[in-house]
Order: C-alpha cells, then structure tokens, then sequence
C-alpha cells in the first residue's frame, strides 16, 4: 500500500476567523488533544504512515505542537495565496521523496474517521481515478464548495463565492446599487461580503452568467441546486496533479489559487470520482471559536453526574438531619442567631423543593452570594482605588443542576421574575476573542436592548464570560432555580450577586480547578459588562472576599485581598431602602457610564497635560502627592488646568488622537450635553485617598474620623442639600483657595484642605437618599 501511504496536510493559513493570535488553528484542543494530532492519529489508524506537514503562518507553533510524532517532514509554503499553493509544495516535497504515485490532501483542522479515509483509498485504487474526493450533503456545510456532476460525470468543483458572483451576473440590472442589495442578502461574512463587492465592482458589467465545468455550462441557479459540497479530502495522482498546479490562475472571486481549479482541469480530460459521506461526525471542522465548541460535543465523555453532586431530595435530608457539619456551614455563614439560622435552612429547603418541583429531582449544587455595604471607596475600584466593604445577611440562594447539553434554563421563585432559557453556543456564534468586540457586536447590543432590565442577562454574563475564556471546553447547560431576598436595585448589589452566584455553580458543576479567587473576581467583574455597564469587581470582590462581623479592605490593580478588622461591637450599620430604583441594566446605566467616561476623558487630558508625569501614570489612583513625589498644592495646580466641563463634540477637539477611545465609551451611553471632568476627577483622586485613610483609621479604631470621611465621601455623590440642588463644581475660585490655605500658616485651613476632605462631584445620589442622610445625621453618634 505504498502509493497510498503519503498524507499531507495543510497547515499554512492564517485562520483569520478565529480571531486569536496566541496559536495556529490546528493546534487548538479538543477533549485536550491539539485537533492536528486527533488528525494524524486517524490517519494512521487507517494505514497512513507518511506525513508531509505544509506550514507557513505560525509554523512554529505548528512545529511545536507536533513535535516528537514520527513520520512527518515539513514544507515551507512562504505566501500564503491559497490552497493550490500549499498543495503543490507538499506535493512536491512527496515527489522529491519518493514516497509513491498518489497521495492523500487534507486540511490540518479537519478531523475525518478512519472509515473515511479507507474507503476513499480503496474507491481510488478500485476506479483508477486521477482525482477522488470526498463530499457530503450540502445541508452539512452551506458554504462548501458546490460538487457539479451531470449525466452522472463529475464535472467539478465551484467555490461558494464564485457561485454569489455568478449569481451577480444574472442580475437584470448590473450596478453598484443592484450588486449591494444582492450581496447583503447572501449567508456570507461581512469580510466576504466586501470581498466580493469588490471583485463584482472591478468586472461591472463584464461579468459572464455562466460558467463551464467539465464541458458543460452551467449557471447559478444549476450550480446552487447541487446535491453535495466539497470536504477538501483528495486523494491525487502527484504527477498529474503538479502538472495541473504549475497553470493555476486567480481569476476568482477570493483572487486565490484554488486546489479546486485544478481539479476542475483534470476532469474535463480524465475521470474524477466523488465519494458522498452522509454522516456529520464523520467530517467534523471548524472555521470559528463556536464552531470548534460545538466541535467537543462529540468528544466529550459523559459525566457521571448522579456521582458527583448530591440530588436535591439528600441535600433536604441532610439539612433535615440538622448533625453537626451543616450546623457548623450555617453558623460559619450566618452567626449565632439561631431563629436566623432556621429561618436560612427552611429557605434552602423551600427551594430545594421547589426545584424538585420544576426540574425533578436531580444531582445538584447550591450556591450563594450576600449582598453587600462599602463604607468608603466607592466609584473608584476600576480606577485603581481600594474599597472597605462589608457582606450583609441578605443573600441570593442558587439550586443548580447540570445538563448534557448547552441549554440552560432559569427561573425564580419570586413571581416577578420571567423564565428564560438560552443555548450557549447559539449566543456566541460567530463571536471573537475580545470580550469586548463580542458585547460590543451589533448582535449582542440588539440582544441586550431588546431585553433591557431583564435579570436573565446577568446569568448569562457569567456564563458567557467564562466560556469565552476557556474555548477549549464547552460548558454544561443548566437547570437553575433562584430566589433571594436582597432588595432588589437598592444599592446593595442584587444584580452583581446573580452573576457571582452564577459563577460559583459553573465552576462548580464544570469541575474548573483553575480560577483562582482573583480571576474570578475579574471575570465577574467583566462579565456583567454584558448588561451594558462599564463598572468594576468592587461588588463582586465583596460578596467573595468579605468575612462575616469584619471590615475587609481590598485593593485593585493589580487585585490583592488585605487585612479585615473587627466591626466595631459598639456600632450598628442601618441600612435603609429609599425605594428609589437605579437599575445598572437600565435607565441608570446611562448616567453609570457617563461618568466613567468622564474619568476617562479627565485622566487622559492629565497625561497630555503633564507629560512629564506620564510614566507615572497608569490609573486614576496614581495622581497623588506619594506617588508623584510633589506637595498637595500641585495636585489642585493639575486639577485648574483641566476644563471644568466639555461638550462630547470638545472631547475630540481636546484628544484628537484619542478619539477611537472616546468612540468605544459613548458605545455605552447616550450622549450628555456636557462631561463634568474636574469635578469627577476631584472626586475620584481623593476618594482614592480617603479609602486607603479609611483602614488605617479602623485599625487605630478612630471611628469618629471613618464616620466623617463617610460623610465628605457621600457630599461627593450628593445631588441635593436642605431641599435645593447641591453645587458640586469645583469652580476656579474654589480651587484656588484650597491652594491659598495649604500655604497659610492657619491649622484649620490647612487640615480643611487637604485633599481627603474634598468631596468633588461624582453625583449619583438620589434626593431622597439626600434627605435620609440629613436626618440621620441630626442624631448624636451618627
């Protein structure tokens, strides 16, 4: 079997459509094997025992990964200008080698069963074909290339964007406009699209409504009605099929050299035979990161579910039994109340039962996620500033079971929340590698409008987000049954404890081992950008992090978990619920967003002012008098230089050569009429300050001091006072006499102005809250 013993595959393309430059696309795994090895081993399962590896973009992540694996020797393709090309560099390196008469080509990301691979060997041997391919129904793969066979005789192969410009042609009117609309309604990508666009416009009016194949013409409507498409699986005679290749045109829709016109060639003089496969598994590619997701549901071992997790009727019995381990879980999260700790069990029991109820009863785990309090450092954890932050006994409970396929299913116990299910996969077809481009996408922007304020977005932004970190392994569906009773778009974070909550059962259930506590915060954080908010992980970071009857102070960029404190035994935190709403998914997003903008704009305005600080300055956090090395004074000196307020249309008169920045942030907002930069950046600068105070001082158990950068920290969000609305510029004047009093030799002046005890102007608050504040305040202690 000597003639049939040479494979080779082609490797050198660029996989544009992946989206990922870390690796070449045949070395992605599926089930934890690179594709390109699961590819050589069912060769050789099907007698193949010499290999020539075609390779150019990315060789050497190639080379890499196939390291070690006998029988394969490489050939360099230096251009990459299409398949014809890298078929005749293999083929000529077979020919130099004499490694026999015929040989198979294949594409390094196909995956085809070793049944395949002998059947077409043996049909090439059996037929004394020049060409013989395999194909399959062209309900497999819409855009493979169309297999025209006439009267029984193979006529060849016509590419799928040929068949779009052959289809221009039979256009009654031939123009521009008539070649857009046509083109805008064919399944193509957008890059294709343009791609063809552009050839049809290069040949207007010249295009010919027919082609011949085979001795025969035939049009678009004849080609498109074709039982099969191409799977780019050959086996060639390497003679006849080098001298084919030396007379390659790219006279095509792509501008390539196509492998496949020189097997058009060889069919209008010799015999070529197809060989139809009807099984899908038995071809599987991929093209897009969803492609090879889907591509792990026929390698992924079922899991032994039943064994892994408890059903949810053993969690009732256990939490029944009431022994001692769950007390002690129990106690751990909640205290020694025990009329609390009843009150908590029989929750978790009444969901648990209501599960069974919807979903059967089946193996499960259940997570949860309090809500939580910052006492300072608030709007400044994605600027690079520490918070102080505190759980609290209101929670959000998840029964979560696994699912064999990628469907999950939500639901709530609380009426008011809507069911919903989704398919993972189909969520994130076609997306790329860059969270952000994927929830910027037109299609997820539309999604997300479309169901604006509904909580099933902040289940899938956990999901989502992890699965598009991990593309190497297709996440479980779910079978999920939440209920919670953190007052819901009260300030005490009800959404982030969905999405955390979320993660904690998907990490669970998918048995992920690697995500350490950091980067689960980060994937939170990032994932409920999803909904539309461009915030931090403060309030994830919170509900992971925080210990009970402590004050936990964390720090980000980068994240680290530092020390908690004892809450004082002598103080009480009252939280009050205004009944005001500000939900991030909704109509509070917009104002959520425009200032953070603002912090943007502001901190790059710095830079470009000060130059000579820029080394220096890598978040908000960095602009103080530590870190810059320069007395308080030149910090109010930077904030008079930049504009108080600027009109979006200023913005990119100020930072022209940021203007692609500015254009991803007002993606996420409706445009205001003016940024409030100086009072926001005033803001940020000392709250970050005020933050780092904030331990210190409860550390020193200084809680007076707390209490009152407390209150400067909320004049600094405050939109009323005393009934009127509040002026939180920071005017000229006010500035300048900061600066006057750090220089005068007056002791209250000088601790006045210092820059913790400046409020800035972030502006969030809400009238009522203002007011409960005001009250509150009237009370001695507070």
């Amino acid at each position: 079997m000597r003639d049939n013993a040479t494979a080779i595959l082609l490797c050198a393309g660029e996989g544009t459509r992946m989206n990922d430059t870390r690796t070449h696309k045949v070395c992605y795994e599926v089930a934890g094997i690179p594709v390109i090895i699961r590819q050589i081993n069912n060769l050789k399962a099907a007698g193949i025992k010499n290999f020539i590896v075609v390779v150019g973009s990315k060789a050497d992540k190639v080379m890499e990964c196939l390291s070690g694996i006998d029988g394969i020797v490489y050939a360099y393709q230096p251009v990459q200008n299409g398949t014809g090309t890298a078929a005749k560099y293999g083929l000529a390196a077979a020919k130099s080698l004499g490694l026999g008469s015929n040989a198979l080509i294949a594409m390094g990301d196909k995956l085809i069963a070793p049944d395949v691979i002998k059947a077409l060997i043996r049909k090439h041997t059996e037929t004394n074909s020049s060409v013989t391919f395999v194909v399959q129904p062209k309900s497999c793969n819409e855009s493979g290339g169309r297999i025209i066979v006439r009267n029984g005789k193979v006529c060849g192969i016509y590419e799928k964007m040929d068949s779009c410009l052959l289809s221009l042609a039979a256009l009654d009117v031939q123009s521009e406009d008539s070649y857009r609309a046509a083109i805008d309604k064919m399944a193509l990508t957008d890059g294709k699209k343009r791609k063809l666009l552009n050839v049809a416009l290069k040949n207007l009016g010249k295009l010919a409504p027919k082609v011949e194949l085979g001795g025969f013409d035939f049009d678009a409507d004849e080609i498109e009605s074709c039982e099969f498409v191409n799977t780019a699986t050959y086996m060639v005679n390497v003679k006849e099929m080098l001298g084919e290749l030396d007379n390659l045109g790219s006279d095509n829709a792509q501008n390539e050299l196509y492998l496949t016109e020189a097997i058009n060639n060889i069919a209008r003089k010799k015999q070529v035979c197809i060989l139809p496969v009807y099984q899908p598994e038995k071809l599987l590619t991929y093209s897009t990161m969803q492609d090879l997701l889907a591509l792990q549901r026929y390698f992924k071992k079922p899991q032994k579910y039943k064994n892994s997790f408890p059903t949810a009727s053993e969690w009732i019995n256990t939490l029944n039994s009431w022994e001692a381990p769950i007390r002690r879980k129990f106690k751990s999260f909640y205290g020694n109340d025990e009329e609390y700790i009843n009150e908590r069990k029989c929750a978790y029991i009444s969901l648990l039962r209501a599960f069974i109820e919807k979903y059967g009863d089946k193996p499960v785990v259940i997570s949860r996620s309090p809500g939580r309090v910052n006492l300072l450092g608030r709007h400044i954890e994605h600027r690079g500033g520490s918070i102080n932050v505190m759980s609290i006994n209101r929670e959000t409970l998840l029964v979560a079971s696994p699912r064999e396929d990628d469907t999950v299913n939500m639901a709530n116990t609380n009426p008011g929340f809507k069911e919903f299910s989704f398919s993972i996969l189909d969520v994130i077809k076609s997306s790329t590698d860059d969270w952000i481009d994927f929830i910027e996408s037109e299609k997820i922007l539309k999604m997300v409008r479309d169901t604006r304020g509904d909580w099933s977005n902040y289940v899938k932004a956990g999901i989502l987000r992890i699965q598009l970190t991990d593309k190497h392994r297709l996440l479980c569906g779910m079978d999920m049954l939440f209920s919670g009773n953190i007052p819901m778009a009260a300030g005490l974070s009800s959404s982030s404890s969905i999405v955390v909550a979320t993660n904690e059962a998907i990490i669970k259930l998918n048995k992920i081992k690697d995500i350490k506590t950091k980067d689960f915060i980060h994937l939170c954080g990032e994932g409920e950008w999803f909904v539309g908010s461009r915030g931090g992980a403060g309030d994830h970071a919170a509900m992971k992090c925080s210990k009970r009857d402590m004050i936990t102070h964390l720090e980000f960029c980068p994240f680290e978990i530092k020390q908690s404190v004892p809450f004082p035994s002598g103080y009480r935190i009252v939280v009050a619920n205004s009944f005001v709403e500000a939900k991030k998914s909704a109509g509070a997003k917009d104002l959520f967003n425009q200032k953070v903008a603002c912090y943007e704009i502001g901190f790059m305005l710095i830079k470009k002012l000060f130059p000579e600080y820029d080394s220096k300055l890598n978040y908000l956090k960095d602009i103080n008098p530590t870190n810059l090395g320069v007395p308080q004074s030149r910090i109010y000196e930077m904030l008079l230089k930049l504009p108080e307020r600027i009109t979006p249309k200023q913005a990119y008169e100020l930072l022209p050569e940021k203007s692609d920045i500015i254009e991803k942030l007002e993606k996420t907002y409706t445009l205001p009429e003016y940024y409030e930069i100086r009072s926001v950046i005033l803001y940020g600068i000392s709250e970050c300050i005020r933050a780092e105070k904030c331990i210190e001082l409860l550390e020193a158990k200084d809680y007076e001091a707390v209490g009152r950068l407390m209150n400067v920290s909320h004049n600094g969000d405050r939109v009323y006072e005393n009934g009127k609305p509040y002026d939180y510029r920071a005017s000229d004047s006010y500035i300048k006499r900061l600066i006057q009093d750090l220089k005068s030799e007056d002791a209250q002046k000088v601790a006045d102005a210092q820059l913790y005890n400046q409020p800035g102007g972030y502006a969030c608050s809400t009238e009522t809250i203002d007011r409960i504040v005001d009250h509150v305040k009237c009370f001695d202690g507070v």
